[in-house]
């Protein structure tokens, strides 16, 4: 039985009667199977390790004049999240293995200037064994770009053509080439060298978004000519 306005008993409306309703519900449906296809190659399959291994550039621990780490993230009362710990700690490693005796952090803050990212991961690179003598800070940059024209131009100024560079894996292919490209030679050493095939799903998530994020990053690098 059907009411006049074109509802049934139950007080459910036929599809039959309003096609277009009937094919949103369709592509929505069609898109949530491709999302839940997708996060569960992405959780709990190999693709996320082929799409960062090709990021991967092999680590240099030679020595050098300087160590130059990027910056990641910190609060304002000073916390740092994850890859500022992983790179800053990597970077103290290397300082106290004496492999450089200079530590260069580079990178500005782009939502206060009442703290700095590098001036918190200074203080945390002390607190791991590096006098402050031996740091320079360079917190003006607000990219990976900006951090490799500044530190090429402080490299002349301070007299070496040549560096370490710290940051994360999958970053480090378009840092060491936007620092190559200012003339400023670099060896790689990655902050998180990911291994392949054990990581927890989440992780395997963040390696697939690192990813993206790089991939995207190369091109646009190259379209500008920094690489």
């Amino acid at each position: 039985m059907q009411s006049r306005a074109g509802w049934t008993i139950s007080g459910r409306m036929p599809y039959e009667r309003f096609p277009l309703l009937r094919r949103v519900c369709q592509m929505a449906t069609w898109a949530l199977a491709i999302y839940g296809l997708t996060v569960l190659v992405v959780f709990y399959c190999p693709l996320s390790d082929f799409m960062v291994r090709s990021l991967w550039v092999d680590p240099d621990r030679s020595r050098a004049p300087a160590i130059v780490v990027l910056t990641a993230w910190a609060s304002p009362d000073g916390i740092l999240n994850e890859q500022a710990l992983r790179r800053i700690h990597t970077a103290a490693r290397l300082f106290r293995d004496g492999l450089s005796p200079l530590l260069i952090i580079s990178g500005g803050d782009t939502e206060s200037e009442q703290w700095s990212v590098a001036g918190h991961m200074a203080e945390f690179a002390n607190e791991l064994g590096v006098p402050r003598s031996a740091i320079v800070l360079e917190n003006e940059s607000k990219n990976t770009y900006e951090s490799a024209v500044r530190v090429a131009a402080l490299s002349r100024k301070l007299g070496f053509d040549r560096a370490l560079l710290v940051t994360d894996a999958a970053h480090m292919r378009r840092a060491a080439g936007a620092f190559r490209r200012q003339g400023l030679s670099v060896s790689p050493v990655p902050a998180d060298p990911w291994a392949l095939g054990w990581e927890t799903p989440m992780l395997r998530m963040r390696k697939f978004w690192s990813a993206i994020h790089e991939y995207g990053g190369l091109l646009y690098y190259r379209y500008r000519g920094w690489i």
